[in-house]
């Protein structure tokens, strides 16, 4: 978080606000707490990062500790993903979100939580499972004519 004074926001508007786009700014005031500016996206993504945290460890606490079972009950779009999707899931989960909390920075488990989610809308959109990719041998490719 970079610091600057109230003083200096009055000076220099534009330069202090686009610090943001490093983080927030910390405005000194010299008789009044000090103010932090920061963009609002930034603001929205902590907040929804810190609900979702926080829901996720209510619920794994509710059920002794199994974040899977935790992770059932929170979303019920869950049940259309594969066995494999569903553990996926929730080891990804499990992993992002302690390291979220400890660093207090939850764009990757948001990511992650959208992402997983994004894939049950598609399949519950009818799109399926995607069969696996097949990459092509760069040694064995076949020189393809031009049309």
């Amino acid at each position: 978080m970079s610091i600057t004074t109230f003083t200096e926001l009055l000076r220099h508007p534009n330069e202090v606000v686009a610090r943001t786009d490093d983080g927030a700014v910390r405005i000194t005031r010299r008789d009044a707490s000090d103010l932090v500016l920061v963009r609002a996206g930034d603001y929205e993504a902590q907040f929804e990062g810190v609900a979702l945290a926080s829901q996720i460890m209510r619920a794994t606490i509710r059920h002794d500790g199994k974040m899977a079972d935790a992770l059932d009950e929170l979303f019920a779009w869950i049940a259309l993903l594969s066995p494999e999707g569903k553990a996926e899931f929730g080891a990804e989960i499990e992993r992002l979100i302690w390291s979220a909390t400890e660093l207090g920075t939850y764009g990757e488990l948001l990511n992650a939580y959208r992402s997983w989610r994004g894939t049950a809308e598609a399949l519950a959109d009818g799109l399926g499972e995607l069969p696996p990719v097949e990459w092509i041998d760069v040694d064995q490719r076949e020189a393809l004519a031009r049309p």
